[in-house]
């Protein structure tokens, strides 16, 4: 998965779409939790810095679950957009329904309300068809309002 995340990213580069400047694999960043007194030494997969200084961090889970999505929320606090890279089959239980059949009968599950940020996104990738569904990880998941 790092691997089409690096291809798909050199091929944003190269079309010119999010006016990529360099792109940086494996970035050490210092982090420090709520829970934790001392900060400690954390990576992003990718960082990514376009032409009018903005960065990027992108992380790869090929097993997500809801308990390292929200571990990984703490080096979002230190870009101005995150990017989280799941399988597309991933995360079920979350996913907003495509389509409105029997959406009374099943209780949706709900991300909680620190994923409602507007700078977090998701990208959703099939190993067979590449990226299937990017955009913003609140319009793809269910997530818990900000109230």
């Amino acid at each position: 998965m790092h691997l089409y995340t690096k291809h798909e990213l050199h091929k944003m580069h190269f079309l010119d779409k999010m006016k990529i400047e360099r792109i940086i694999p494996e970035q050490d960043v210092l982090l420090d939790k709520e829970k934790r007194k001392t900060p400690f030494l954390g990576r992003y997969d990718f960082l990514v810095e376009t032409r009018n200084n903005k960065f990027i961090g992108i992380e790869v889970l090929s097993r997500p679950t809801r308990g390292k999505l929200k571990e990984k929320l703490a080096y979002a606090k230190y870009v101005d957009e995150f990017i989280f890279v799941l399988p597309e089959n991933s995360m079920e239980f979350y996913r907003k329904p495509k389509t409105k059949i029997f959406h009374r009968h099943a209780r949706p599950s709900f991300l909680g309300k620190e994923f409602s940020s507007p700078t977090l996104y998701v990208w959703l990738i099939d190993l067979r068809k590449g990226f299937v569904e990017k955009g913003r990880l609140d319009r793809i998941f269910n997530v818990t309002s900000q109230n």
